[in-house]
């Protein structure tokens, strides 16, 4: 169910001061969208590219987590899930995430 006004002019704010770069204010601009509605898988993405540029990487990490459990076959969470988890813990765990991984996606 897509965002209804006002969330979707807090996300738009937030989208656009994600390229910006300005992740603080993107980060409060998503604060101001309705409890129920953050836990949008559009909102938890951009959640994921705020906390990287915040290097967060503990919450990147979660959210991403998250999403990647929720639409496992998008490759993007995978990867974020596993860059965070190189920031936060080690090389080799991300690269354990990525080849526990490999058999879930078709091969091309």
């Amino acid at each position: 169910m897509p965002l209804e006004s006002p969330d979707r002019e807090f996300f738009d704010a937030a989208c656009g001061y994600v390229q910006l770069g300005m992740f603080v204010e993107a980060n409060e601009q998503l604060e101001n969208i309705d409890a129920f509605n953050r836990v949008a898988p559009e909102v938890l993405a951009l959640r994921v590219d705020i906390y990287c540029g915040l290097k967060k990487w503990e919450l990147m990490r979660e959210v991403s987590g998250r999403l990647y459990e929720c639409e496992p076959e998008t490759l993007q969470w995978l990867i974020s899930y596993a860059y965070a988890s190189r920031r936060t813990e080690s090389i080799d765990a991300a690269k354990n995430i990525l080849i526990n991984s490999l058999p879930t996606f078709p091969q091309e």
